[in-house]
């Protein structure tokens, strides 16, 4: 059990974290996982072909519709390959593993989210970085499709996005220590705040199979409107009128 992804960062700490973050691949990934409630491995599955920017009335949207992961090649033998969609170039010779692009866990996690204005911004420059790579190097440049790529155009994996998080977060102690997943935990947690408890509109944008399993996941929420639901069953159960109603004439 890892205890560290039980523990969250509220609205303000998200914030403040992710304005401290200067490498722009990681600054978007962070930003997608803490607006949109996204898994590592469904950021570094997107392609620029799953955004849409003149979607809903000019708001944008990202369609979610395939996961990124590190497989061992003998468990990938034994997978569906209905499952896979693309099995990458391997880097090293003779790696034990493949980076796939697969179907997601569950039909839940298929899912289209709205962009936020900052997003769509940050996402735009993002393309235009990508165009630039390429051009700056055409002749070195290899174009993996994926949204997330380094200078050379080859994907980032799910361990160096990890690797990335993780000197950030040893440069910035002052930043409660939380895994990348603790990020989409926030996520989750700060929209059900937000929507009131609305479990089914958070479900939709966070991708579990069901309300049950995000109302598991997420009973942690945080004490502040636990505190203010105290303090309003102080204020009226204490206050109740108990004089007996005087009887109304005939």
């Amino acid at each position: 059990v890892n205890i560290e992804e039980r523990t969250i960062w509220d609205e303000k700490t998200m914030l403040a974290a992710l304005q401290t973050i200067e490498n722009p691949a990681l600054h978007l990934a962070v930003h997608m996982s803490m607006i949109l409630s996204l898994r590592e491995g469904e950021i570094l599955g997107l392609q620029p072909s799953d955004l849409d920017f003149d979607a809903a009335d000019g708001r944008g949207t990202i369609s979610v519709s395939k996961t990124m992961q590190r497989a061992n090649k003998d468990a990938l033998e034994k997978l569906d390959p209905n499952q896979v969609y693309h099995t990458f170039p391997d880097r090293r010779e003779g790696s034990k593993s493949s980076l796939i692009l697969k179907k997601p866990k569950t039909k839940k996690s298929n899912r289209v989210l709205y962009m936020t204005k900052p997003l769509k911004e940050e996402l735009l420059a993002w393309l235009e970085k990508l165009k630039q790579d390429e051009q700056n190097a055409p002749e070195k440049y290899s174009n993996c499709g994926q949204l997330f790529r380094l200078p050379d155009g080859l994907p980032i994996a799910p361990e160096l996005l990890t690797k990335w998080y993780r000197l950030w977060r040893a440069e910035h102690p002052e930043f409660e220590q939380i895994v990348f997943h603790g990020l989409r935990h926030s996520s989750a947690t700060y929209q059900l705040l937000q929507s009131d408890g609305d479990f089914k509109s958070v479900q939709g944008n966070t991708g579990h199979a069901t309300a049950a399993v995000l109302m598991d996941t997420y009973a942690h929420t945080q004490d502040k409107p636990r505190l203010e639901l105290t303090e309003k069953i102080e204020a009226n159960f204490y206050s109740q009128d108990l004089t007996p109603a005087a009887p109304q004439p005939w």
